[in-house]
C-alpha cells in the first residue's frame, strides 16, 4: 500500500471526523439527551483537529 501524502491524511481524517460527528449527532438525536450528553462531540473535534495538525 502506498504511503499517504499529507494533504491526502488531512482529507481522510477531517472526512472521517464529519461521519463521526454526523453519526453521534444522529444518535443522541434519537436515542440519548443532547443536553447531558453533547461533550461526546468533542471527540470528532480532537479528531479534526488532530488531522489539520498532523497534515501540516
Amino acid at each position: 500500500m502506498a504511503r499517504r501524502t499529507p494533504a491526502e491524511a488531512r482529507v481522510l481524517g477531517l472526512w472521517t471526523a464529519a461521519w463521526l460527528a454526523a453519526l453521534l449527532v444522529a444518535g443522541l438525536v434519537r436515542l440519548g439527551d443532547p443536553a447531558v450528553q453533547w461533550p461526546v462531540l468533542l471527540v470528532p473535534l480532537v479528531w479534526a483537529l488532530a488531522a489539520l495538525a498532523r497534515g501540516r
